[in-house]
């Protein structure tokens, strides 16, 4: 996403860019794609795909090339994860150590990442400014984990050899045979697979 310097800033539609949060009529939107095009009478047009910033509802809007078009403050700030409890996560701004909660839905993955939350992990949550404020959290790109244990390799192949390896959280990962349990290791939390050592 893009970061502005201004609370709100307004922009010509030929500016505009895909991922920067507009807010025609007032509702924040993202925009996703941006497309010329133009009338019969030779006019240029602007079609944007957009996505309201809070319900992600997607819809489709026409602008003229001269429009100009009000461009929200995104903000991103770094906060550490405390804990959860039923659908709300808690996590705590390490600059000014305010407590901010946030539902579980508002997760910008599939529910199956929760399962690598750790306790003061630091993770970010995007916002819009002034309003309507937190808009989503999302989990680093990558983590380091201890391995608690690995399944034993079955043939002795050459190389380097994959086994699943169990995580101190719980969770199972694919590691190399050459890791021993003890070691930390780093997870892409993305494609959650195996980076390297820690």
């Amino acid at each position: 996403m893009t970061l502005f310097s201004l609370s709100v800033l307004f922009c010509s539609l030929a500016l505009l860019r895909p991922d920067q949060v507009s807010s025609p009529a007032k509702a924040p939107t993202i925009v996703v794609s941006r497309d010329h095009g133009g009338t019969a009478r030779g006019q240029a047009v602007i079609k944007l795909n957009l996505k309201h910033a809070v319900s992600g509802i997607k819809s489709k809007k026409r602008f003229c090339n001269n429009d100009m078009l009000e461009v929200l403050l995104l903000v991103q700030n770094q906060y550490q994860y405390l804990y959860s409890d039923g659908d709300t996560a808690h996590l705590l701004n390490m600059q000014t150590y305010e407590e901010l909660t946030m539902n579980i839905n508002m997760l910008e993955s599939s529910k199956d990442k929760l399962l690598y939350l750790e306790v003061n992990m630091e993770v970010t949550v995007q916002s819009l400014e002034p309003e309507p404020g937190p808009l989503s959290w999302r989990l680093p790109a990558r983590h380091t984990y201890k391995v608690k244990s690995l399944m034993d390799r079955i043939a002795k192949d050459r190389g380097t050899t994959y086994v699943t390896g169990t995580l101190e959280n719980g969770i199972q990962a694919q590691i190399p045979n050459f890791i021993k349990p003890g070691e930390n290791v780093v997870i892409d939390l993305m494609w959650l697979t195996y980076i390297g050592r820690a």
